[in-house]
């Protein structure tokens, strides 16, 4: 492709990039077109999940000593 473009001018040589862009844009919009129909499997997120604390292991956390000012 570069071989051939060397021997035009600048604006033939845009001409036939714009050209080739219209091209391609046409072709993905046709692809996503035929894609959208389909239904996507399997591309939920993941999820994390943080199961709670037991609250049985500390009932009492705390001594009576606990609540002296130190400072």
């Amino acid at each position: 492709m570069r071989l051939s473009m060397t021997s035009l001018k600048g604006a033939d040589a845009k001409d036939v990039a714009s050209s080739i862009t219209a091209i391609a844009n046409d072709k993905i919009k046709a692809e996503k077109e035929a894609n959208a129909g389909k239904k996507k499997t399997g591309a939920k997120k993941k999820q994390l999940h943080v199961d709670k604390p037991d609250d049985d292991i500390a009932v009492d956390g705390y001594d009576p000593l606990d609540d002296y000012d130190f400072m």
